[in-house]
């Protein structure tokens, strides 16, 4: 059945709203994943390697773009709940995300490096010498959530687009390119550590052989996607889409291109992510003003240009003033899992944000 002619399909949002979220929009987003691929392929050849020369490998470095390129689209996210109706409706799961981000930022590595000093026997003698000893064990934690989060939002925007319920053989897909994209973000964020640098080969192997067999029930679905009579063609070509990412991402890892390995899929996650919160403000606030962040619409300017400006111009104030670069980490760390927290309940259908973002 062709797209035209499948049926209408719900996507659990108010009829009659200014905005939407459209599918060639979300596709479009993802000629990042082509476009990195050619950069590569042409570096050498064509621009002497140098992107290949500028590849950050430093783990200071990795963390601090990560922050400069994650918080924008976290503070867009947080930013609405200063609407009263949402802030009332989710505080207690605000509450639990503020305490589940302080001790996955800040308790796990004390954890970490309480364990490790003992077994090695390293004399620390405050808290922050054991928080730094155990970064790591924050590190990984971090990895997997995030690989999991960012992976999971694009999977399931994959499924409503082709109308399709998730299958065995997908939820095998899905967790054995998850569970490989974590070790691999683990490795590219900490390749100095002697232990990742000299099992290299090791590691990329095992990343490897996961997303081989991921390949297998991936193809395995996509052979149930096109037995589905409603399936669109828009939802084939964004899980497509999604599937090219990963191995172009082994494939930038292979040849020395991992930090553009990590950029690949954070940003086709927050540009795809901010899309979403700028047709949810616009909508939120199409006839009053219900988040006071949005005043400057009583002039006329629209909430879905001053989402994105808000977030970036708070997130540079946020950075600018923390100079310590541990303690950014450790900040925008919890920020991280507040946002992850926080954004597996806020979409889900019958929630109050998803009735405002109509996916076309």
């Amino acid at each position: 059945m062709t797209q035209a002619s499948a049926p209408a399909f719900d996507s659990g949002a108010k009829q009659g709203l200014p905005l939407q979220v459209k599918n060639k929009t979300l596709l479009a987003i993802m000629a990042i994943v082509p476009l990195a691929a050619l950069l590569a392929i042409i570096d050498k050849p064509l621009l002497n390697g140098v992107i290949l020369s500028h590849m950050i490998t430093n783990p200071r470095d990795i963390a601090y773009w990560t922050a400069i390129l994650t918080v924008p689209h976290i503070v867009a996210s947080l930013v609405t709940f200063a609407d009263g109706e949402y802030l009332n409706h989710h505080k207690k799961r605000i509450f639990k995300a503020i305490i589940i981000g302080i001790l996955l930022a800040f308790g796990v590595p004390f954890l970490t490096g309480f364990v490790l000093a003992v077994i090695y026997d390293i004399p620390l003698n405050t808290f922050s010498e054991y928080a730094m000893q155990g970064t790591l064990g924050t590190l990984v934690v971090m990895a997997f959530y995030t690989m999991y989060h960012n992976l999971q939002q694009q999977y399931g925007i994959s499924l409503m687009m082709l109308r399709q319920a998730p299958t065995f053989d997908y939820q095998m897909w899905r967790w054995f390119t998850i569970i490989p994209a974590g070790f691999a973000y683990t490795a590219l964020m900490a390749s100095q550590a002697p232990e990742i640098a000299n099992n290299w080969q090791l590691i990329v192997g095992i990343i490897g052989g996961g997303l081989f067999i991921a390949t297998v029930f991936g193809l395995r679905f996509v052979r149930t996607i096109l037995k589905n009579p409603n399936h669109t063609k828009i939802g084939l070509a964004f899980f497509l889409a999604n599937m090219s990412l990963l191995y172009v991402c082994f494939g930038l890892i292979v040849t020395g291109y991992g930090f553009m390995a990590t950029l690949v899929p954070r940003l086709t996650h927050d540009f795809t992510a901010f899309w979403v919160y700028m047709v949810h403000d616009q909508n939120r606030n199409a006839d009053k003003i219900r988040n006071p962040f949005y005043f400057l619409r009583k002039v006329g300017v629209p909430p879905a240009l001053l989402c994105p400006a808000i977030a970036i111009a708070i997130s540079f104030w946020l950075l600018d003033t923390a100079h310590n670069i541990y303690l950014v980490t450790l900040f925008v760390t919890s920020l991280n899992f507040i946002h992850y927290y926080m954004e597996g309940y806020m979409w889900k259908r019958g929630e109050p944000h998803r009735q405002y973002v109509p996916f076309v």
